[in-house]
């Protein structure tokens, strides 16, 4: 391994003859799509609209997305409803991965930024966040449509004495656009109050109250500003003599991965700002933070930008509650996905702890799709040689931290498999009682592994990852591996079931676990959701080595504006043992309401 000073890293990752090849492949690129665009211009701003969109919000029987007219969407489109994908980058290579399919939509209303969708089957749980992407016949439709709308606007002609009619055309074309595409704001969401408690081992238990929100509020005062997302946080009161505070639960930790936040995204301006608990967009392989990005176009394909705040994350590697972290970036972003797109980001950035500097690191992402048969995917860390801050937190030297490569294939549309390859130098800082709740696996496999999805008849799917693992200082390599079933109508009940079982060993420990998840729709306006695992842990991280746990949850919508939840967990393990439940009471604001 060899050392270098921090100046000297950069210099090798941003000025060597790789650099000068990249902006030449650049600058060919930008002038071939230059040259594309000015020969039919009306072609390429078609390719360039979405075809996945976000789940903004979930009402009874309906549920809303971020896109509408701007993404030339009509009534009656058709979409296919996902889970987001492992690597939560948001792209339409998500129509060609042949994810398991929550439920199939219609539009019934369109306005200028945001849809309404109904809900025609559903196979499992409908939640915000999730992927809806359009049928492949819809994306035909929609290509019809913008190419009809497009011939209406020159209509033959004959001689012409005063003016060019194709420009007055274009002008009129333009100034209608602009007209329709004002903002309107729409606001819709929930909030609501929580108390409970938490009852541990040993007689002492604590109350909480809390607050929740779930908001999808859109251009707030007819600007592009933008409140979206969901957050849950409680207080602990403590009952117990000196007692100042209660256990931090499972459910807690959970309250921690969700987003919320204001946006700014214009289709008129170079700029886009978030600010909030929030990931960087441009790079979504890095902690989630609370505090702010701001990103500007500088060109048709690059975009530059910085980020700041903390790591509030617990699923994330490098998470400490004293952490903060501050980066620039450069992206770029060309092609389209039903060809060949290619997005790439590269940045910049140092964190701190108890504003003593802990790292210092250049990261890159980068993702490359061809059509839905192949995806390529990369993330890297290069960190500068440190000393941790953190009494006996060791030191690095200079190198490669992390990294994660994943290459994919989707030859038919019920059957895909893959590649991977995770590598880690430093030791995690994740919290690891998230491990039976799924949202650690990225971070359970080292080294090269393999992967397969399959959809049996009536959309049961099955899954697997297996691979070979083998740290440095290990006399000898490990089988990690991981097997899942997800059945949509269990013994015809209507309920989804999913069952996940892995098993890994790493250098930074080793165990296992196995989970189980029930989740049904009762009606539209009731739903119950199920978890309950297993699972052992083997390392220098905890003591908590063997846990068992429940979460449940009942959610029902009483009338057409307010609503009830119930929340129960139950969690017993070697050091921790304690029981907690929440009961919540709130209103929901806008949309669309069942008297």
């Amino acid at each position: 391994m060899f050392r270098t000073t921090w100046r000297g890293l950069a210099a090798r990752l941003f000025f060597k003859p790789f650099s000068a090849f990249a902006v030449l492949v650049c600058f060919a690129l930008t002038f071939h799509v230059s040259v594309t665009r000015a020969q039919n211009p009306q072609a390429d701003q078609s390719s360039s609209k979405p075809s996945v969109f976000r789940v903004k919000y979930v009402a009874d029987g309906s549920l809303y997305i971020d896109a509408g007219r701007n993404a030339n969407l009509q009534e009656a489109m058709k979409l296919s409803l996902v889970n987001p994908p492992p690597d939560g980058v948001v792209s339409d290579a998500v129509r060609f991965r042949g994810y398991e399919h929550v439920a199939e939509l219609k539009v019934v209303s369109v306005a200028d930024s945001s849809s309404v969708c109904e809900i025609v089957s559903s196979t499992g749980e409908i939640k915000a966040g999730q992927l809806a992407f359009l049928t492949p016949d819809s994306v035909v439709e929609r290509r019809e449509a913008v190419d009809a709308a497009e011939e209406e606007k020159y209509p033959i002609l004959m001689t012409f004495t005063y003016g060019d009619p194709l420009d007055e055309e274009v002008r009129t074309a333009q100034e209608q656009k602009q007209f329709r595409e004002s903002p309107v704001g729409q606001i819709r969401g929930r909030i609501g109050f929580d108390y409970g408690g938490v009852h541990e081992a040993g007689g002492i238990s604590g109350k909480q109250v809390g607050l929740s929100i779930t908001s999808d509020i859109s251009n707030i005062g007819g600007t592009y500003w933008n409140f979206k997302g969901y957050w849950r946080g409680n207080m602990n009161l403590s009952s117990a003599p000196g007692q100042g505070t209660t256990t931090t639960t499972l459910t807690d930790l959970i309250n921690r991965t969700y987003h919320l936040g204001f946006f700014y995204q214009s289709p008129y301006s170079p700029v886009t700002i978030g600010v909030g608990r929030l990931f960087v967009p441009w790079a979504p392989s890095l902690s989630t933070i609370d505090g702010g990005y701001f990103g500007r176009k500088i060109t048709r394909i690059a975009t530059v930008g910085f980020f700041a705040g903390s790591t509030p994350d617990p699923s994330s590697w490098s998470y400490n509650t004293n952490q903060r972290i501050a980066g620039t970036f450069v992206n770029f972003e060309v092609g389209d996905f039903e060809h060949t797109r290619f997005y790439s980001t590269a940045g910049i950035a140092l964190t701190s702890i108890q504003w003593k500097v802990a790292r210092q690191f250049a990261f890159f992402e980068n993702n490359v799709t061809w059509k839905r048969y192949i995806t390529l995917y990369s993330s890297l860390q290069a960190d500068e040689a440190r000393t941790s801050p953190l009494v006996n937190g060791g030191s690095n030297p200079t190198g490669v931290s992390q990294s994660y490569s994943s290459l994919h294939f989707q030859p038919f549309h019920r059957v895909g498999f893959g590649v991977n390859h995770n590598y880690f130098r430093s030791l995690p800082t994740y919290d690891p009682r998230l491990l039976g709740t799924g949202l650690l696996d990225q971070y359970l496999f080292q080294g090269f592994s393999g992967d397969v999805r399959v959809e049996l008849m009536k959309h049961i799917s099955v899954y697997g990852s297996l691979g070979r693992s083998k740290a440095t200082s290990d006399k000898k390599n490990s089988l990690n591996q991981a097997f899942g079933i997800t059945v949509p109508n269990l013994w015809k009940t209507g309920l989804l079931a999913d069952v996940h079982y892995s098993k890994f060993d790493s250098s930074f420990g080793s165990g296992k676990y196995t989970s189980f998840s029930l989740s049904k729709n009762i009606s539209d306006s009731f739903r119950i959701q199920f978890l309950g695992g297993h699972q052992t842990f083997n390392s220098a991280l905890t003591t908590n080595n063997s846990s068992n746990f429940v979460n449940a949850v009942v959610d029902w919508n009483v009338g057409p504006r307010y609503f009830v939840e119930g929340n129960f967990g139950w969690y017993r393990g070697t050091t921790m043992n304690y029981q907690q439940w929440s009961t919540v009471f709130g209103y929901r604001f806008g949309g669309y309401r069942k008297k």
